[in-house]
């Protein structure tokens, strides 16, 4: 019958982020077993586990645009060696490129190599809003923020950018980032200027200070440079653009959302504001940090420490599940699998008086939060108790996703759609009939998506509507 008569299945799962500053490796295992109550093959995850931490590394550079592919592929190799492990042995995994090191040239080459070495892995040049996501889920901020009841902001400061999260109820519900971090400029032991990046330079002619890669630059003025770099990531905290060097810095629009009852800060600065780390790696990390905690000081906002800093990014890299859709699906014939690696875009749809216009402004707020372009980069929306099963509701809502979707119609593209109730098929049979659009349709039920999953659909097992789904989950508890 297509069946996977398997009732529990332990995969091995890597995670790799290479950042600004540091590039490093982890792997866990990931244990799932079936839940007989369901109808459909269900599996959850009953056990999450790190099994092995590799080395933090200085990512490596062979000039100040370029990632060196190879030193960073030796880096790697040992870690899989000292972990025991061959890329063969990984069942899944995800390779992220984050910061300032998504901007070199030759980002999207690392990672696809990177990826490809199994050919197993999701692999993501993350922007801003998601990067923001990502650590805030493995910083833990937003297991916190359930478990607490408070709205918790997580910052994620590194090498190159500072990613806020907001974080209320177990969901990130703002994002937004700004050109913080402590490796802007970096130096050798002497003072020369080695890198100059451009959150660096903004700040330097902001303040009237001359930065020449091969020249010194004085203590004083790093430290103004680190000063002042704190004071805008405060004020972007808030919400706020007081001054002209912070709107400069920004790299998206303000956040929203007030009322922050609690701040973790993840990320390699967060090593020396919670002092887990005194060293100095020739940049102004451990300066910024210092301003950072009297800017936190001062400004009246309840400083926690999460469950993990540097590490924040890489741990939930490598989570991943697996899962069976329900038997209510709408797949059209023309499709064709596996469909691989399709980022969940999650669209938060009013409960109650829903209408086509709330549905279409759902869907492009959560393509701008994640980074994506509606029409360009293949997704599955992921729609989580949005619409009643009534025809008219049903109608109301198709037509909303047809508006909320005009490039992705116009080119014919696939309509790809995720819903963890069993209303897939009712919602695929109402796009075609009452909108006409002629693009094949995937809409899958019983499978519930966040924020930072995954998706790898293959093909229907049961009576060609039931699929299996693999999650690979980027983000979650730390383990």
């Amino acid at each position: 019958m297509g069946y996977v008569k398997t009732q529990r299945k332990e995969l091995t799962s890597v995670g790799i982020d290479v950042g600004t500053t540091t590039s490093h490796i982890i792997f866990s295992r990931i244990v799932l077993e079936k839940d007989a109550s369901k109808r459909t093959e269900k599996f959850e995850i009953v056990e999450r586990r790190v099994i092995h931490k590799g080395e933090i590394h200085m990512t490596p550079f062979s000039a100040p645009d370029t990632i060196d592919l190879v030193r960073l592929k030796e880096m790697l190799d040992q870690d899989y060696s000292a972990a025991g492990f061959r890329p063969d042995d990984i069942d899944t995994g995800a390779v992220i490129i984050t910061g300032e090191t998504a901007r070199k040239h030759n980002a999207e080459e690392i990672v696809t190599y990177l990826a490809g070495k199994s050919g197993k892995f999701v692999a993501a040049t993350a922007g801003p809003n998601f990067e923001a996501v990502i650590a805030a889920h493995g910083s833990g901020a937003v297991k916190r923020s359930l478990e607490t009841r408070k709205t918790v902001m997580n910052v994620d400061t590194g090498g190159g950018s500072s990613n806020m999260a907001v974080c209320k109820a177990g969901k990130v519900v703002d994002t937004a980032a700004v050109n913080v971090g402590g490796r802007l400029i970096a130096f050798d032991g002497g003072g020369i200027l080695r890198v100059i990046e451009q959150g660096g330079r903004k700040t330097a002619e902001q303040l009237g200070i001359t930065l020449e890669i091969g020249k010194p630059i004085q203590e004083a003025d790093r430290e103004a440079m680190a000063r002042s770099l704190a004071r805008s990531l405060l004020e972007a905290m808030r919400g706020q653009e007081a001054s002209e060097l912070t709107k400069r810095l920004m790299m998206t629009r303000p956040l929203k959302v007030n009322g922050i009852d609690e701040v973790t800060f993840s990320g390699g600065v967060a090593e020396y504001i919670y002092e887990r780390e005194d060293r100095d790696f020739g940049d102004i990390g451990k300066a910024l940090a210092q301003f950072i905690r009297t800017e936190m000081e001062s400004s009246g906002m309840h400083l926690t420490e999460p469950d993990q800093k540097i590490r924040a990014t890489v741990i939930g890299a490598g989570q991943s599940s697996l899962q069976v859709s329900g038997s209510t699906t709408f797949l059209s014939a023309g499709l064709t699998y596996p469909i691989r690696n399709l980022p969940a875009v999650v669209a938060d749809v009013p409960k109650t008086g829903l209408t086509s216009h709330q549905v279409a402004s759902a869907i492009a707020s959560a393509f701008e939060r994640l980074d994506l372009v509606e029409g360009v980069d293949p997704v599955i929306l992921a729609f989580n108790d949005a619409v009643r099963p009534s025809y008219e509701s049903l109608t109301t809502f198709a037509k909303g996703v047809v508006s909320g979707l005009p490039h992705t119609v116009s080119s014919g593209r696939t309509i790809m759609m995720c819903f963890d109730s069993d209303i897939g098929n009712s919602v695929g049979n109402v796009i075609r009939r009452e909108t006409k659009v002629t693009n094949e349709i995937l809409s899958i039920d019983e499978v519930s998506l966040r924020e930072g999953d995954f998706v790898d659909i293959g093909q229907p097992i049961i009576e060609n509507v039931v699929v299996p789904v693999v999650i690979k989950t980027l983000v979650f508890e730390s383990g």
